[in-house]
Parts: structure tokens; sequence; C-alpha cells
């Protein structure tokens, strides 16, 4: 009497250790969490969006909004800042689970493709854009309200 085989996949073990093509790098947010059991679990990244387009600002609002943003870019670069010390945590021991919770959230902070730095920084970049943006458009109405105003004041 023969044991019946089951089905392929249907019983495999988990991936175990770290593949030999992460093996000699620094670990990245993207990369796969290796636990102290060897067994790996994939992190889901998911990519800063891509925002842009049209906007409508109020002028008389605008200089509140530009100091509105620039508040909001200094708190993003504390941030940033928060994200840089949490990269560089001591695991306080040296037992393996420690220094796993240390690697992990040095890659989740610091770790290039998908971290919370790579993240914090595309966003000083699109609030950057921006408020210069804001600046040039608040630029251009004064500029074209004083040409407007001395044409008026050379007809009268």
């Amino acid at each position: 009497m023969s044991t019946p085989v089951p089905p392929p996949g249907l019983y495999t073990q988990p991936p175990v250790g770290l593949s030999p093509a992460l093996a000699d790098r620094p670990v990245e947010a993207a990369d796969p969490a290796v636990l102290t059991d060897g067994q790996v679990v994939p992190r889901q990244v998911v990519p800063a969006p891509a925002v842009g387009g049209a906007f409508s600002v109020d002028l008389d609002r605008a200089p509140q909004v530009l100091q509105d943003l620039r508040a909001a870019r200094d708190e993003l670069q504390d941030l940033g800042r928060d994200a840089m010390r949490l990269g560089k945590v001591d695991a306080g021991s040296h037992d393996q689970v420690s220094l796993d919770a240390a690697r992990a959230l040095e890659a989740v902070a610091v770790g290039g493709h998908g971290s919370l730095v790579e993240a914090v920084n595309a966003g000083l970049r699109q609030l950057d854009g921006l408020i210069e943006a804001i600046k040039s458009e608040l630029a251009a109405y004064r500029a074209a309200e004083s040409t407007g105003a001395a044409r008026f004041d050379e007809r009268a």
C-alpha cells in the first residue's frame, strides 16, 4: 500500500534565512524581515504618491498659507531628525531579539527605498515646490497689480 503524496505546495515550509543577494549589503526598508528563527517575512512598502496639479489660493490669504506651509515644513524636518535618531537606536542588550528589533527599526527609519527618511524627504520636496509656486504666483499678481495701477494713474 502506497502513502498518498500531498499536492505540491500544500505543506511547504516558509523560507528560512537571508537570501545570498541580501546578505552582503545594508538592510533597507523594503527588504524582508528575517526573524530570529530564520523565517523570512516580506515587508509591505507603499511608495510616496506623486501629487501635483492645479491649485488656487485666495490672494488675501496667501501670506497666511505660506506661513502655515513653512510651519508644516518645519514640523516635517523635525520628524526627519527623529527618524534619523530612530535609525541609530541602541539595542540595549546583546540578545538576538533586541539586535533584530534595532536592525529592523534602522531599516524602516533610514534604510533607503520605502524608509521614513525617504518619505520625509519627498514630503519636504513637495512642500518646497508648493511654497515656491505660491510665492511666484503672489509676486506675479503683485507685479501685475502694480503695473495696472501705474497705467491707471497715467490715464488719470
